[in-house]
């Protein structure tokens, strides 16, 4: 049997039961899958090593970035966008060149692979990153920039790797031409990406068949990826751009009727790819390592070190100058919780699954059919890294908890969003009300006071009271229609109050899909 396709199956059946048992006890599971992944590695039967690259890259990257892009949301990276363009994109090249340099002082690789290892290690990992700040209880502008970082930094630190491992195989080329194999990536992965988001929103919008819509949806990034890599664009910024689109035009309309399905789907594929990403590295480590000599090993070592210094030391450095230099920051009148954010953003740098896909990205051999040298050294280097930080960001909440950076109290904020929904409703079955009543088939009063009831509960003020006298059948029919009614005033209100007054999504979006299940458990009743 193929080994490609044990490795996957068998790793994700063997990865899903860890993560698994590491959720029922509330744990990050980076490193109990990492250790599961290492002790399976020392075992002489089981899962190997994937001897392809390429098949991961595809299989595996591609669909998990996508995955973490459709969670996010374009309307929150907007508000956070000058922090998480300088973090993507200015640390991401800082960093490249800060490991590169400091690998080149540890072992006389080729510089354009030196800064090969630099850039698949710039991304920071989303889902570790993501589950710390939350445990953390950090800002909700704090979690939107780490998070919006480590979505957007994926595509420019791959795309960074992509031209290095260029540069190592065409052997020298001049700083004009890798800025022009980094704009094309760049241009034609987003270009790609867009279009293609676009189009996909489009079926979404109008299929009346779901299953079909969000299938297509499913294998939609393997066809992204390969037509922007065909068109020598960047992969990952064509999947990063294209969920992007679909989750903001998903997420932006009343009543999009695949919103739910689409979000539990894609939460379960996520959740399997995440933990197979991390038990890959695991998987990988005992074999690479038991392929490099003592001197490798030596090296190994000592680059782990520096590396991670490097990392972040350059990271608090950049960080600083960032905040240094946003003199907006320093008039406003955040004072030292925002210095105090700022030293946690400056610590918040864990690496993770997509640096060690990356590392497995790297081919074995150049086009030329000549072998990638220190590829061994690269991917051992890189597995250590992603364990070391991933140890450190252990300390991320006790650092918060230590500088006094807390959560944000939403109570006030929901409360009125409440109101304001409740409202909302309330002002459509009037409208139903009236309408019905000019048509001549008048809402029975019985299915009126019970809905004004239920809306008025919220508001803590009258309780309606239930009639009789007409038929519950049609009682039942026109209380169904009218409840919808008033769900899709309150979505619309939800999304109105989104755009014009700039709530975030992190808060529109679980009362949208709160109310997206009421409407389908609605429209199920209704039959």
């Amino acid at each position: 049997m193929n080994d490609t396709f044990v490795t996957l199956a068998g790793g994700a059946v063997i990865a899903v039961a860890i993560a698994a048992f590491t959720r029922s006890r509330g744990w990050n599971m980076a490193l109990p899958l990492i250790l599961g992944g290492l002790v399976v590695g020392w075992l002489p039967v089981g899962p190997t090593a994937p001897p392809d690259p390429e098949v991961v890259l595809v299989a595996v990257l591609a669909p998990l970035v996508f995955g973490e892009a459709l969670g996010s949301s374009y309307v929150d990276l907007r508000k956070v966008g000058r922090p998480v363009i300088a973090l993507a994109v200015g640390l991401v090249f800082a960093t490249t060149l800060a490991v590169g340099m400091a690998t080149r002082r540890v072992v006389a690789k080729p510089t354009a692979l030196a800064l090969a290892l630099g850039a698949g290690r710039a991304p920071t990992d989303a889902v570790s990153v993501s589950a710390v700040a939350r445990r953390a209880g950090l800002p909700r502008r704090l979690v939107a920039i780490l998070e919006g970082e480590s979505l957007v930094n994926d595509g420019t630190g791959l795309t960074a790797l992509k031209v290095a491992l260029l540069a190592a195989s065409a052997g020298s080329v001049t700083l004009l031409e890798v800025g022009g194999y980094f704009a094309l990536a760049v241009t034609v992965g987003v270009a790609v990406g867009g279009m293609g988001g676009w189009l996909l929103s489009v079926v979404l919008r109008r299929s009346k068949d779901l299953v079909a819509a969000n299938a297509l949806v499913l294998v939609a990034p393997f066809l992204l990826y390969v037509i922007a890599e065909e068109l020598r664009g960047s992969g990952i910024l064509a999947v990063v751009a294209a969920a992007l689109v679909i989750a903001h035009r998903q997420n932006s309309l009343p009543g999009q009727s695949g919103r739910v399905q689409s979000a539990i789907v894609w939460r379960h594929i996520t959740f399997v790819l995440q933990a197979l990403a991390f038990f890959l590295v695991g998987l990988e480590l005992p074999d690479v390592l038991g392929r490099l000599d003592g001197q490798a090993k030596v090296h190994v070592a000592v680059l782990v070190g520096v590396v991670v210094l490097a990392l972040v030391v350059t990271r608090a450095l950049f960080v600083a100058g960032m905040v240094g230099l946003n003199r907006a920051a320093r008039q406003a009148s955040l004072g030292r919780t925002y210095l105090r954010g700022s030293a946690v953003l400056a610590w918040a740098g864990a690496r993770g699954p997509v640096s060690g896909l990356a590392a497995f990205s790297i081919p074995l051999t150049f086009a030329s059919g000549d072998a990638v040298p220190y590829r061994d050294l690269i991917l051992a280097t890189t597995f250590c890294v992603i364990v070391v930080t991933l140890l450190l960001s252990l300390t991320l909440a006790p650092l918060a908890r230590l500088l006094k950076v807390d959560s944000d109290d939403d109570a006030e904020l929901i409360r009125r969003i409440d109101v304001m929904l409740a409202r909302a409703a309330l002002d459509r079955l009037s409208v139903a009300e009236a309408e019905a009543e000019e048509a001549g088939d008048p809402i029975p009063a019985e299915v009126s006071d019970r809905l004004r009831g239920d809306a008025e509960r919220r508001l803590a003020t009258l309780t309606a009271s239930e009639g009789e006298g007409t038929s519950e059948d049609e009682r039942s029919t026109r209380l169904l229609d009218v409840a919808r009614a008033m769900v899709r005033a309150e979505q619309e209100e939800l999304l109105r109050l989104r755009d014009e007054e700039g709530l975030p999504d992190a808060i529109v979006r679980p009362k949208l899909r709160q109310l997206d299940v009421s409407e389908q458990a609605l429209r199920v009743e209704r039959g």
